[in-house]
């Protein structure tokens, strides 16, 4: 298990979430994969969307608890959360968004 807390900065670009600090650690130790990851604030809100977005590099598949401070939850995926993600994937030659461009060129 890996722990994550905001970091916040006056220049607001650069405060990091919760979220990104958790899956950084988690990184700098070797880990890739992830099972699930928990969020817990006191309303129950989800990450925002560059947490989203650096989530979805590790795994669409993996599980996100979004839990409030008196200890309701839901289940939902960082495929759920964000649809049509920009992954690794697409940066392959091979993929479709790639393909399609290429043609638009011609």
């Amino acid at each position: 298990m890996f722990c994550g807390a905001n970091v916040e900065n006056a220049s607001y670009g650069l405060s990091i979430c919760a979220e990104r600090t958790a899956y950084v650690k988690a990184a700098s130790e070797g880990e890739r994969r992830f099972r699930a990851v928990a969020v817990v604030t006191d309303d129950g809100g989800t990450p925002c969307g560059a947490c989203r977005q650096f989530m979805a590099e590790f795994g669409l598949d993996t599980v996100v608890i979004v839990a409030d401070g008196r200890g309701a939850y839901r289940l939902t995926t960082v495929a759920e959360l964000l649809p049509e993600a920009f992954t690794p994937a697409n940066l392959s030659s091979q993929s479709p968004a790639r393909r399609r461009r290429t043609k638009a060129k011609q």
